[in-house]
This record gives C-alpha cells, sequence and structure tokens, in this order.
C-alpha cells in the first residue's frame, strides 16, 4: 500500500480504539519499553504524546525512565510549522509545558540541547513496514530530525500495529527505524 492509504487507515483504526483499550495496549507498550536495556543512552529524545489522536501516552515511561535511569537527559521537542523543523529541548520533571496549535505539549523556558548530542530517538508513527520505513502524520518534522542525527543515532518508533509487509511509495528523503515497540512485542526491522 502507499502512504496516503495507509495513513488513512491506521488512523481509523487507531481512532475506533476505546479508552479501555488503549490503557491496555498503553501498559503493554510500556511493558516492551522497560525490557530495552536504555544503559548506554545519555541523550534521549521522544516525543509528547497528542491526547486528541490517541497516541501512546509517553509520561508513565518517561516517569520509569527518570526513576530508574537519572543519569539519562531527556529531551523533547518544538515543532516550527513553518519550516517544518524540529528544535529540541531538555524536558525537566518540574518543567514547564504549553500545547501548541496541534494539540502537542511543548516545553517553554527549557534548555536547548544539540542534536549531536542524541542518542536513541523515540519516534511517533501510525505504522511502519518491515524495512523500518514509516507512515506519520505526513508533514517530514522526523524525516529532517533523524536525517540531522548521528549517523550512529538509534532510531526507534513507538505503535499499536504490528509492521505492514511493504510501504511502497518510499521516498529517498525517509529515514528508516531499526526498532518497533507494540503492545506486546517488539519488532527488529531490516532498514
Amino acid at each position: 500500500m502507499k502512504k496516503q492509504e495507509l495513513r488513512e487507515n491506521y488512523k481509523a483504526r487507531r481512532n475506533s480504539l476505546t479508552a479501555e483499550q488503549l490503557t491496555l495496549l498503553d501498559e503493554q507498550l510500556l511493558e516492551q519499553l522497560q525490557q530495552y536495556d536504555w544503559s548506554a543512552v545519555r541523550y534521549l529524545h521522544l516525543y509528547l504524546s497528542i491526547e486528541k489522536f490517541k497516541e501512546f501516552n509517553t509520561w508513565p515511561f518517561i516517569k520509569w525512565i527518570w526513576q530508574q535511569y537519572p543519569e539519562i537527559t531527556l529531551v523533547t521537542s518544538k515543532s516550527d510549522f513553518e519550516t517544518h523543523q524540529l528544535h529540541h529541548y531538555r524536558l525537566e520533571k518540574d518543567g514547564k509545558l504549553l500545547s501548541n496549535s496541534w494539540g502537542i505539549p511543548e516545553p517553554i523556558d527549557a534548555e536547548e540541547v544539540a542534536v549531536e548530542l542524541i542518542d536513541a530517538v523515540l519516534t511517533p508513527l501510525l505504522v511502519v513496514d518491515q524495512h523500518g520505513n514509516r507512515v506519520g502524520y505526513g508533514k517530514g518534522f522526523y524525516d529532517r530530525f533523524l536525517a540531522n542525527c548521528r549517523p550512529n543515532v538509534l532510531k526507534f518508533g513507538i505503535s499499536y500495529f504490528e509492521p505492514v509487509p511493504l510501504i511502497e511509495d518510499v521516498n529517498e528523503w525517509d529515514v528508516a527505524i531499526s526498532r518497533l515497540f507494540t503492545p506486546g512485542k517488539t519488532f527488529y526491522l531490516e532498514g
């Protein structure tokens, strides 16, 4: 399938999930994230979920990292909708957040973090194929961001759904991920 068809299909599938289903899926996803050994990571970039889009709730994972890996600096982004670039900031326990026009919580008055420092990125996505090619919301924010990261940055994704066999219309600027965390299973991808 092509990206637009996959995007529409998986947005509809995610939107059809009930609150009870989301709670269970989030718990199962959190278990998968907790099984990973994060000890080699010093700067971990992750997204703050958009509640109205029924994205995986990253807050229990964030709190777990702060407790289990206090040496890890958590990083999140602010979106520049004119340039479609992400700017990266330290996520602090007592930091202030303000939701942007899309409903994405973003840090305010936070310390900026250079992209070169980031060791691992947890990307939001709707679906991914077995080669690690992602389908998100179609604006390319994360492709631009990942292209600017160090070549050895760990590129991970989080989804409620298992990988599809193939995304037919992958472009040269698409950046694949190498691992996908899903409820009940972590997939190691070919990309």
